[in-house]
């Protein structure tokens, strides 16, 4: 009787239902990570062409003002490159669940014509790898096949932004230390006498 109700429900289709909720909340979830690194690495870049402007576009040196600039394009080089990092962390840990989630599709489903996103053994990595350079290579010429060569490095466009804030921070550090007046730093240092040193002097004899 229990066939007739409405109510009664398949444990199998039940949880193939869940699994494929999961599924796209997880590719959701991924791609809104992605989207989210890509607006916020937008706002930090904005921020930072902000600052740089403001520091080669003084027509007279001001050397306070721009030693507080560079300072604050340091932290800024910085919370850039944790938020793309931790971006990058959160985009790899949902393609994990996604490729969790798609093996358990698979073995629910009990389907070998099942399509894979994310779970791919090696077998179907080489072949897809293949097709897509056999794709690639169909430019031909010297051009083309630098062009070629480089879409086929596999740049990780979501590691970028984190190259690009540790570029930044770098250069910041740089005119940071520009700033700073060698010189009278160190004769303040040594007469203010913030350096305790020993000073080592031969006896002088006096005749008696």
């Amino acid at each position: 009787m229990c066939e007739k109700t409405d109510t009664c429900s398949n444990p199998k289709s039940e949880k193939l239902s869940e699994l494929k909720a999961v599924y796209k909340l997880a590719i959701e979830t991924r791609n809104f990570e992605i989207q989210q690194l890509i607006n916020r690495n937008n706002f930090f870049m904005l921020f930072q062409g902000v600052l740089l402007a403001a520091v080669f576009s003084n027509q007279a040196s001001k050397p306070f003002v721009e030693f507080v600039i560079c300072f604050a394009g340091i932290f800024i080089s910085w919370q850039q490159v944790g938020v793309a990092a931790g971006a990058k962390y959160w985009q790899e840990w949902w393609e994990l669940k996604t490729s969790e989630i798609e093996k358990e599709l698979k073995e629910t489903i009990d389907n070998e014509s099942f399509i894979s996103l994310f779970n791919l053994d090696h077998s179907q990595q080489d072949d897809q790898r293949s097709k897509v350079m056999s794709k690639i290579n169909k430019q031909s010429g010297l051009i083309e096949s630098v062009i070629n060569s480089l879409i086929l490095k596999k740049y990780s466009v979501s590691r970028v932004p984190i190259r690009s804030g540790l570029t930044l921070m770098i250069t910041w550090v740089v005119l940071f230390l520009s700033t700073i007046h060698w010189d009278g730093f160190i004769n303040l240092v040594v007469e203010s006498q913030l350096l305790d040193g020993h000073y080592f002097t031969p006896d002088v004899q006096t005749d008696r």
